[in-house]
């Protein structure tokens, strides 16, 4: 059996040695190279995310108001686009929640009507939004969203909820949770 000042001499321990540092080093390499391939699939799935379509409704007042045969309502809205794609508001529809005689929900939707501004003539300086409104990466629109709804479509029926509705050019719709409509007036029965 060999001394152990002949075991530093012996060239296999040596090597022995070398190799181990050699495989040591490796998994270091290994472990450092996982974890920056880690953070680059991180960077690149959200750099993905943020160009997935997607907008974002943020509701500044509403109103309703009652004229004869009809009732009118105006949402004054903010859509921003958080992604780095531009992107357009193709579609933009008021659903309306009513309930019927027998205590049962029913769903009628409403689409925008740009033409109504000209009747409508509100006070607030912002504009009605026209459809297909473009809405470049990072920016923000604001104006108006007018719908007009026949009282012959809900009749005398009480309406539950109104919640908006926008389809982008990809498809992809954003909807707000229920909303409520604070300024309520009855035109109808004035001449």
């Amino acid at each position: 059996m060999p001394t152990n000042d002949n075991l530093l001499a012996d060239p296999r321990v040596w090597i022995s040695g070398l190799a181990l540092l050699v495989s040591g080093c490796s998994v270091f390499i290994s472990w450092r190279a996982g974890r920056n391939a880690a953070r680059a699939l991180a960077i690149s799935e959200n750099q993905e995310k943020r160009r997935e379509p997607q907008l974002r409704i943020y509701l500044v007042k509403g109103y309703r108001r009652l004229v004869p045969k009809r009732q009118l309502f105006g949402f004054l809205v903010s859509v921003s686009n958080p992604t780095d794609i531009n992107n357009s508001v193709a579609r933009a529809e008021l659903q309306i929640t009513y309930v019927m005689e027998n205590d049962e929900s029913a769903i009628c939707r409403i689409q925008h009507n740009a033409a109504l501004g000209e009747k409508v003539g509100d006070s607030t300086p912002a504009s009605v939004l026209s459809l297909p409104l473009r809405i470049d990466a990072h920016q923000t629109v604001s104006g108006w969203l007018l719908f007009a709804l026949d009282n012959d479509a809900i009749r005398k029926r009480t309406i539950d909820a109104h919640r908006l509705i926008l389809e982008d050019t990809h498809g992809v719709s954003t909807e707000t949770e229920p909303i409520m409509v604070r300024d309520w007036t009855d035109e109808s029965k004035k001449d």
